[in-house]
């Protein structure tokens, strides 16, 4: 057998490949990300999530933390440490490594050992980040915490190449239903032991040492299963353009899907009474609402709000409050000036005024939800419940009435100048 010499071991094609998806991952985030743009992204929520950091260290939680169960904390802590495997197989290995099964199975190992340790260190960097969580909340000490992340790391390795002998080997049903039973096995024993060993850290590494043999099998039998090797190249394409994919998705979007109906408002009923501005708002509400990615942007925004608001101190917590309604209410317009300059509307009878008025009534109706939630999550962090309920009330009502204002006027600017030109034009040729 003649190989070449830089690749003379199934060590070295480990290496040459590892390094080979290292430049790819890097290239692709090189080509949507600018990085002298993200060095001033960056830096201050880098700040900022030291100081929030920080705060969580030296400050008394919140009393919600502790409505929190210890099993759901152990849920968290294996899903940080859930990855997928990747075995770094090419389709140009049927010409050489299905022919030489040494070569095949050396490069399996290394990659089933470098994923495992890649979920791992994700796993304890974010773990790192609730560790103040889990330390004040349920009181672990130190020989507790490690027995249950030793214990979520060793559980998840075993999930893992599970999950992959099940993508290679079932499809359709019998691959949901199987991923499916070995996930909530995963889930269940995993938050039994952690619910009984929480102050037995023994029992923890007692179940860590039945699962280290059970892992062994599982690398074994994976490694010794036969007739999967178009699957696998498959599975590890999906892994590797996972991250192309995310960025892609928040560079390009998604196609939207082609549905028969939509989510919502699946019938043309009236919003509000009549009035061609009233009916102008009405259309574009429901335009924006039925578009899945749009409706997506809606639903994330508001739900990232409530932490947002929820942890910093009173002053940040105004501030950050005026800032997510501000940045709510311009996303609101901008829509609305993606709808009403669109081919279809541009058609419609109705006047500048009128476009500037339903624009104002739909966003501050959608600025409805956002702003109640982000006012009532103020309020009752920094007064009491009745009266957190009051105050923020009263400010999103203050909200929806002012601040579309506020934001509508850039988009319109632009109308106003061009049709100021249009007028002295038409002046001039007169």
């Amino acid at each position: 057998m003649t190989t070449n010499k830089r690749i003379a071991s199934p060590n070295a094609l480990f290496r040459r490949r590892l390094v080979s998806h290292w430049s790819y991952q890097r290239t692709n985030i090189g080509a949507v990300v600018d990085w002298v743009i993200m060095l001033y992204i960056l830096i201050p929520g880098l700040l900022l999530g030291i100081g929030l950091y920080r705060d969580f260290l030296t400050r008394p939680l919140p009393a919600w933390i502790e409505l929190i169960p210890i099993q759901g904390a152990a849920a968290v802590l294996l899903l940080l440490f859930s990855g997928r495997l990747l075995l770094f197989m090419e389709e140009a290995d049927v010409l050489f490594l299905r022919q030489h099964p040494a070569w095949l199975k050396g490069l399996m190992i290394r990659g089933i050992i470098y994923s495992q340790l890649v979920s791992t260190l994700r796993g304890m960097l974010l773990t790192a980040l609730i560790l103040p969580v889990l330390m004040a909340a349920y009181g672990l000490s130190i020989g507790t915490l490690i027995s249950l992340l030793a214990l979520a790391a060793v559980c998840s390795w075993c999930t893992n190449v599970a999950f992959r002998m099940i993508a290679v080997s079932y499809k359709g049903w019998r691959h949901r239903l199987w991923a499916g039973i070995t996930r909530i096995v995963s889930l269940w024993g995993y938050i039994l032991v952690a619910t009984w060993g929480s102050d037995r850290p023994g029992l923890m590494w007692g179940a860590m040492a039945i699962l280290v043999p059970v892992l062994l099998l599982l690398v074994r039998m994976r490694v010794r299963l036969r007739a999967t090797f178009l699957a696998d190249v498959r599975e590890d394409a999906k892994v590797r353009v996972q991250l192309t994919e995310k960025l892609l998705t928040q560079a390009v979007g998604k196609p939207p899907s082609i549905r028969s109906k939509p989510w919502l408002f699946r019938k043309s009923g009236r919003l509000y009474s009549r009035g061609a501005d009233k009916r102008l708002a009405s259309a574009g509400i429901k335009a924006l609402l039925r578009n899945p990615e749009s409706l997506l942007m809606y639903i994330q925004i508001t739900a990232l709000g409530i932490p947002a608001i929820w942890l910093p101190p009173p002053i940040i917590k105004l501030i950050v409050l005026a800032a997510l309604l501000l940045m709510m209410s311009y996303w609101l317009n901008t829509s609305w000036a993606r709808f009403a300059k669109s081919d279809f509307v541009a058609v419609l009878p109705f006047s500048n005024d009128q476009f500037r008025s339903a624009g104002k009534l739909a966003a501050g109706t959608l600025l409805a939800i956002p702003a109640a939630v982000y006012g009532v999550t103020a309020g009752m962090t920094m007064f009491s419940p009745v009266l957190g309920l009051l105050a923020g009330l009263v400010l999103a009502a203050l909200s929806v009435w002012v601040v579309p204002s506020l934001t509508a006027w850039p988009l319109y600017k632009e109308e106003r100048g061009i049709q100021s030109v249009n007028k002295r034009a038409a002046e001039a040729n007169d």
